[in-house]
Order: C-alpha cells, then structure tokens, then sequence
C-alpha cells in the first residue's frame, strides 16, 4: 500500500458548459447602474440594479450574485453597511465598492471589512472591466477548487482501487500532485506540476524536493512531524525551471501503509501567483490610503509648511520609494524662483551637500519647470527619452516624476521624485501622489490664508484701539440709553400685564357647551382680544377681534374695544345692531390708520342656532359631525372705524346639528409662514378640523398649536395668534 491509496480522493474535473457571471450592482444614481449594466452586459454577464442599499440587500439575498458592485455614500444605509453584511455570512462573494477621490478614509474601512476591491468615481469603464474579470478568475479558481474537492470525494464510493485507474487520476488532475519518500525523494510527478514548474517527472524522479522547487523544503517529515498526518493551505515560493519566481498553494498528507506505518507523504499544489500578487497589490493600495490619510491628518493639524513638507517627503520615501530622491519645490514670487522646503531619500546626505534645503531651481527648466509652467503631471520612466531632463537633485536618476502642487486654479509648486531605478508607476501609485500633491496645495493655500490673517488681525487691533478711544465716549451715552430701555421694558410687561387681564381668566361651561381658547402673543405687545359671556341658561355669546398694528397702542385699542362692547351688552343679541354702533363710536376717536376687525356670534341652545355679524374678520369654520362637512359663517360688513356713512353689518342665523364645533380665528393662525414664505391657509385648518373630530375642544385646541408649530418651525410668530373654539354636544355624545 502506497500513494496510490491515497489518490483515492483525486478525480477529473468534469467539464461543464461556461455560465454567465451573475453581477448585482447597487447605487443611489440610476444613470450609473444602468450605465454599468449596459457596458457589462455587452460583454456576456449577467447584471442586476438597484437604486438604494435596501433594495440591494434584498436582491443579494434572492439573486446570490457572484459579484456584488456597491457606492460607498448612500442615503439609510451606506455600502459599508451592505459590505458588512454580506460578510457576516458570506466569504466567497466578490465585493467591489465605488466611492470618490478624497473619501479614503471609507476606503479604507471598506478594505479593513474585506472589500475584494474599490473603484474611483467617476467610473472608467475599461478599469472596471479589468476588475471584474481579477474577481471572475478568483472565484474561477476557487469554483475549481471545490468542484474538483468535491469529485475526489465522490470517486471513493464508485471506482475501483486499481493502479492504471489512479494513474489516470494523477496524471488529469488539474493540481500538482507529487508524492515523496520519508527522505523527501520525489517518487511521483504529473503534468499539472511540470507545468506549473517547467519540471518534467524523468527530471525529478528521485531528486529530494527541496533541490527541484529551490526555495521550500517537504511540508512534512515523518520522522520529525510525528503528531502532524496532514498539514494544508500553505504558500510558499518556489523558483521554476525558467528562473521565475512563483506562489503554489501547498497540501500535504503523510501515506500509510496496512500496519499505519509512514511510508512517504502526497502532497497538491497549484500556482496562486496573480492571487499573490493582486493581495500584494491590494495590501499596498491600503497602505497607499493609509498613508494618504496620515499626510492629510498632518496637514490638518500643522501651520508650519517646512514641516509638513518634511514629513510628507521621508513618509512617501520611507514607505514607497526609497532608491529615489523625493524633493518638494514652492514658488516664491518675490525672487520668481523654485525653492526647495523638503527632501528625502537615498544617500541624502551626499545630495543636501550640494543641494541644500533652501536652495533655488529657475522655474522655466527642467522637467519640475515644465511640470510647473504647465500645471499637468510629468512622467518620465526613461529620462533618456525624455526632451525636458536635465540633470537634477540627483546624478543617478534613471526616471522622474513630477507633480504639480495646486489648489483650485493655483499651482503653488512641484513635488518630484527622481529614481536610481528605472521604475515605472501604477494607476495606485498615480492616486497617491497625485492626491498628496493637491493636499500640499491645500495646506499652502490655508497658511497663505492664515498669514493674511494675521497681518489683517495687526490691522484690526490698530483700528481696534481707536475704536476703544471712540467707545469711551460711547460709554457714557449707552448709559443713558440702557436706563431708557430698562424703563420702556418695564413699560412694556406692564403693557403686557394688562393686556392679559381684558382676556377671560377661564371660560363658562354647560351641560351641552364646552369652550376653549388659545392666545399666543407676538413677538411685540399685540391687540388681538376675545371672550365668552354667558347671557343666560338659553343664550351665550362669542367675540373674537384684531386690533390694526402692534405694540402698546394696539394692546390700548383692544382695552377701547372690550370697554366698547361692554357698553353695548344689553343688545349682544343683535351682533349687527352691536357691531354698527361700536363702528359709529370707533369713527369717532380712532386715528387715521386705527381700525379692528370683530366677529360677534350668540349661540341659541334652545332653538339649536347661531346668530352672527361679520366686520371684515376671517371667517370661521362651522363643521358639522354628522355630515362631515365644514361650512364657512361670514356676513356683509367692513372694518370697524374706518367710515361711518354708508356702512352696514349684515346679520344671518344658522341652524346647527346637535353635535357641531364652531373655530373662530384671528389672521395671525391662517397667515403664518415657513420658511419658503407660504401661508398656513385656511385649507390646513379645514383639514385639522377632520383629523381631530373625535378630540376634545381643547384637544383640538393643542393640535392646533402643534401643527402651527411644525409648519413654521417655531413658537414665536409676526402676529399674535388667537382660537377660540366652542363644542355643541348633543345628548347621544360624551363631552
């Protein structure tokens, strides 16, 4: 018994017809989805989108896509949130996030969370093909993986355990199979493994593995490893027959024979170089963001320009670039020159001797002149090929980039990179510096800005100590004024004070009735006034009146408005004949510009009516319980004291249902504004009185004022806001 027993477990990889790639991508703008899906369409796949991340979320869970492409910014939930979802559960799936230039710190959690990989926006089309396809080859690998696992195990309980049958095996297994002795001598080799090594089995057969794969040894040695029977997922590198260096995912199993005794070990691998490489890739784009975000946080919390410029050049050389040169040039307009603030890199101590910081380049040479003239990024991977070289900072330099140190519109210098090396850069690599470079420039044009400041600041402080010299004199008359005004504000809560004391301290009640009111003053001293006089068991009557303007005079006016209708309460059942002489009075003492605008109503709880006049007031809302219906009480009349001749008041009566409300107002309610300047209308209040029907008057009262809260976004209004309310409830109602 031998490695054939253990072959038991290997198996063809059955063919299978080639499906199409089910795609899911998920982003709060549809022009980007679709565009995404038409493009991707085109080339075969098979592509489903959504427009928000609760959507995607639940397309995920009945689409089970193989890829899923996700915005990172979205309303509700963000794509990091549907990224950690997805992996609270799922590994296997192929996450690829989009977000744009500048929001690094939420690519990073995104790869901190297992993001398979991250796309800038605006998209580019080309690069999010070649994406896709990296994420189609890792789950082609691992779809091999399994299904090959899984036909290994299935051939234990169909195929007999023949020698010619387990050659066969071997020798079409998509991995690398070798076995070897207990002294690592390779015994067999198929031709996965000379494929991936270069290796042919007559060149192998009976070499030890190290001498063959160079760089690794056996993954187990029985005599050395006697508790270990298996050992798998490890990569190492190996050197091929070429010389090329490659990454093979390594799988080991020690064979026994009857008595379990170790007689050799059968090992798989398979090359898992562009994985290697695209984690290796991976790993620096986060470190490329990482380092980002680490520059930006210094420039944030630095004013020094010498400084950032410091630490900005040893932590891009430390990281990245260290056989180069990294220098950083700002203009200076005063000597029209180039001059140097940073530098680090290779044998820097030899280079500062004849190159010192401080030193200065003429901005119109060389490859950092052209790049500064220009404001556009210069590449140059063979400075031999390139017409602006001139030898620069170092006299090594095998290939330079230079980028240009902007903001907005503003180039303010050159960050440069020369190489001992001819290197070239990646579309990562690009990303960083260009983004480092445009943080430079914000940082120059922040400091610029703050040193402004400052010499605007000494400015300030002289005119400051002549405005102090002037305010000495301002003193003595803010004074006097503070005393003015601490009189006039007393005036004013006495004002204040008594006009609280014109309105009803409580409201009547009957059996049948119930009342309520709200009075929300200005800002300023108001003139609006009600009440509610109980004439007797069969009569009751309410007013509701608004005084012209605001302030002291109009809180007096409605003082002359209540002692007014007092004088006339032997007529209250008549509201015209009441309202026409309080007009005849008013004409008589009011001045130009003076007036109110009054509703009079007496309700009849016999005969179940209101009798009413109108003097240019808003109308009141009748809604009846039974019909739902809401019916607007208005009259023939004018403004009181105004003009006498001519002017009449018309007076009507109405019969009510039993159980009815009656919603006098003043204009302050229905002409409040929000903030896009719109009124709160009469339909609003129409609408509320449906809503809260079944509420209580002073209920009704409350959602009133919390609607007119909501609506303008606040507590204090132009004009003072009045309600009053009266509830007729029948005998079949609770109150």
């Amino acid at each position: 018994m031998g490695w054939l027993q253990v072959l038991e477990k290997e198996t063809n990889k059955k063919d299978k017809p080639e499906q199409a790639k089910s795609i899911l991508v998920i982003d709060d703008e549809p022009d980007v989805t679709g565009t995404i899906r038409q493009y991707l369409n085109h080339y075969g796949y098979l592509v489903y989108e959504a427009n928000s991340a609760t959507e995607g979320l639940e397309l995920y869970r009945q689409k089970k896509p193989h890829i899923l492409i996700t915005d990172l910014k979205m309303p509700v939930l963000s794509g990091l949130d549907i990224l950690k979802a997805v992996r609270e559960k799922d590994e296997d799936t192929e996450v690829i996030v989009l977000t744009a230039f500048g929001d690094t710190h939420f690519i990073i959690e995104a790869l901190r969370n297992r993001a398979s990989d991250f796309i800038l926006k605006p998209v580019d089309l080309e690069m999010l093909k070649l994406t896709v396809e990296k994420s189609i080859r890792r789950i082609e690998l691992k779809e091999q993986v399994k299904n090959y696992t899984q036909e290994l195990e299935k051939v234990l309980n169909d195929v007999r355990k023949t020698k010619e049958y387990l050659q066969n095996i071997l020798e079409s297994s998509p991995q690398a199979i070798v076995t070897y002795d207990l002294e690592g001598k390779i015994i067999q080799w198929n031709s996965a493994a000379e494929k991936i090594t270069g290796y042919s089995a007559s060149d192998v057969k009976g070499k030890p593995l190290k001498e063959v794969l160079v760089l690794v040894d056996v993954l187990i040695n029985p005599a050395r490893d006697r508790n270990i029977s298996i050992i798998e997922d490890v990569v190492g590198q190996i050197l091929t027959k070429n010389g090329d260096l490659r990454y093979i995912n390594r799988n080991a199993k020690i064979l026994l024979d009857e008595q379990q005794r170790a007689i050799g070990v059968i090992e798989n691998f398979y090359d898992v170089t562009d994985q290697v490489k695209s984690d290796q890739l991976l790993e620096k784009r986060y470190l490329q963001l990482q380092t980002i975000n680490e520059i930006g946080k210094k420039i944030a919390s630095c004013n020094d320009l010498a400084e950032i410029s410091q630490f900005v050049s040893e932590k891009i050389v430390r990281t990245f670039f260290e056989s180069s040169q990294l220098t950083i040039f700002f203009h200076e307009p005063q000597k029209d020159k180039l001059v140097l603030k940073a530098m680090s890199g290779y044998n820097i101590a030899k280079v500062q001797e004849r190159f010192p910081v401080g030193s200065a380049l003429d901005p119109e040479k060389g490859v950092i002149g052209r790049v500064f003239q220009t404001g556009q990024a210069l590449i140059a991977e063979d400075v031999t090929k390139s017409p602006y070289f001139s030898e620069g900072i170092s006299d090594e330099t095998r290939s330079e980039f230079a980028f240009p140190i902007r903001f907005k519109d503003r180039v303010f210098g050159v960050l440069n990179i020369e190489n001992i090396e001819n290197i070239s850069l990646d579309e990562a690599d690009h990303f960083m510096l260009e983004a480092i470079a445009e943080y430079l420039g914000i940082a120059k044009d922040r400091i610029d800005l703050t040193d402004r400041i400052k010499e605007q600041n000494i400015q300030l402080e002289h005119q400051a100590n002549e405005l102090r010299k002037a305010l000495t004199k301002v003193e003595k008359q803010k004074k006097i004024i503070e005393d003015q005004n601490k009189k006039l504000i007393t005036d004013l809560q006495k004002a204040s004070e008594f006009q609280k004391s014109l309105l009803p301290e409580t409201l009547p009640a009957f059996e049948d009735v119930r009342f309520a009111a709200l009075y929300v003053p200005s800002s300023q001293l108001g003139g609006d006034f009600y009440d509610v006089i109980t004439i007797d068991d069969r009569y009751a009557a309410m007013v509701i009146a608004d005084a012209s303007g605001h302030g002291v005079a109009a809180a007096m006016l409605s003082a002359m408005f209540k002692m007014t209708l007092h004088k006339y309460s032997s007529e209250i059942l008549n509201p015209a004949v009441v309202l026409e002489k309080m007009n005849r009075d008013f004409c008589g003492v009011l001045q130009s510009g003076e007036f109110f605008s009054a509703f009079l109503v007496v309700l009849d709880r016999q005969e179940m009516l209101l009798r009413f006049a109108n003097a240019g007031h808003p109308r009141p809302l009748l809604y009846d319980f039974k019909t739902r219906q809401i019916q607007e009480l208005d009259t023939n009349g004018f403004l009181l004291g105004i003009l006498d001749m001519g002017i009449n008041f018309e007076q009507k009566e109405i019969k009510i249902n039993d159980h009815s409300r009656l919603f006098l107002y003043t204009d302050g309610l229905n002409e409040a504004m929000n903030d896009k300047e719109e009124q709160y209308g009469v339909d609003r209040l129409k609408d509320l009185m449906i809503e809260n029907a079944e509420q209580s008057a002073d209920e009704f009262v409350k959602q009133t004022r919390e609607s007119l809260h909501r609506y303008t976004g606040s507590d204090e209004f132009e004009d003072d806001v009045t309600i009053l309310v009266l509830d007729k409830i029948g005998a079949n109602h609770h109150a």
